[in-house]
């Protein structure tokens, strides 16, 4: 009986821990090297009154997702700003704390309890936001390489045309699945067909659900505004790397914390444990190398810079949660109910 429960439970949780061991590799390759005593020095050094507009910061940033998010749900339903930075903040913090990026649904399902729409709706709207965040990543990575202003080496060049090519395969296929629907649902059939069971008839079934939430791709106008808005998200997070280097003392190139955030960008899309641990790191280990910054400075800031973003997005989801009456198991169970409904 031990035995079998022992099975059950890592079938449940293999991607949790898949993260986890990913995490830990990534961990290592961070702490690989580096001196203690320089890593302390530099945690003791930095001036922390930086933390607070990096906070503010981190705040605007998720106000303008929310923002972005009224314009891609307004074709479904007009929703306030307020609701949807509240489910915005609780989805962000979900995915500090659960595994495998759970919190994109989980905000999903908290949105469309509490505002009567459909689940798979506004998940599609979220796969669309995702989209553009892409496509604003590699506009910042763009730039960088036509101005040739950084060298990248080779593998993080090869990164970037794996990135830009998934990105293309994901807008051809929503632009087929909204425009050429039964085109886009046989590629997906029979792309789905070597999965057990009926897990490629619940998938088939769930993208078809999913169209209406592609129903601002037939606005221009809002879907401009969502582009414009998407810039106003990660351009905050470039201001903290920024304000961060100056909390550090680092004196690099003014395109320096758009090098990083590109890196930084691109890593977190690793599945790794809940928080980003380890991804976080070693990319700002890599990136800051790039600069001639040690390892061991990189790595507390890379410390510093994942409690700047950590605190502010979990906090205010634990009181964007408080205020809608939810808790963590409520949480838990509405995603449960929302997925297999």
């Amino acid at each position: 009986m031990a035995d079998k429960n022992a099975g059950s439970w890592i079938r449940t949780n293999w991607k949790a821990m898949a993260g986890i061991a990913v995490s830990a590799v990534f961990l290592y390759l961070a702490f690989r090297k580096v001196d203690p005593a320089v890593l302390a020095k530099g945690l003791k050094e930095a001036d922390y009154l930086y933390m607070i507009p990096v906070f503010l910061t981190m705040l605007l940033s998720m106000w303008f997702r929310a923002i972005r998010w009224h314009y891609l749900l307004k074709s479904i339903k007009k929703i306030g700003v307020g609701s949807l930075f509240s489910a915005s903040a609780i989805g962000l913090m979900a995915n500090n704390l659960l595994p495998a990026r759970l919190g994109e649904f989980v905000r999903a399902v908290v949105i469309g309890r509490k505002e009567n729409i459909s689940k798979s709706s506004s998940f599609a709207t979220i796969v669309v936001e995702r989209v553009l965040d892409g496509l604003t990543v590699l506009t910042f990575l763009g730039i960088v390489l036509i101005l040739d202003l950084f060298s990248f080496p080779p593998v993080m060049r090869e990164a970037a045309w794996i990135t830009v090519i998934f990105y293309l395969v994901v807008i051809i296929f929503l632009v087929l699945l909204k425009f050429r629907r039964e085109a886009a649902l046989a590629i997906a059939t029979f792309a789905v067909k070597p999965l057990p069971g009926g897990v490629g008839r619940k998938i088939t079934s769930l993208l078809e659900a999913f169209v209406d939430g592609l129903k601002v791709l037939e606005n221009g106008w809002d879907l401009a505004r969502a582009m414009v808005l998407s810039f106003l998200v990660w351009i905050p997070n470039i201001v903290v790397i920024w304000l961060l280097f100056l909390s550090f003392d680092f004196a690099l190139p003014f395109y320096a914390p758009v090098i990083l955030f590109v890196i930084l960008t691109i890593g977190i899309m690793i599945p790794s444990a809940p928080g980003f641990v380890g991804t976080i790191q070693y990319c700002c280990v890599l990136g800051l190398g790039l600069f001639g910054v040690g390892r061991s400075e990189a790595l507390s800031y890379s410390i510093v810079y994942h409690l700047g973003v950590f605190i502010p997005i979990t906090g205010a989801g634990l009181v964007c949660l408080l205020i809608e009456g939810l808790s963590f198991s409520e949480m838990r169970r509405l995603f449960r109910t929302g997925i297999e409904s």
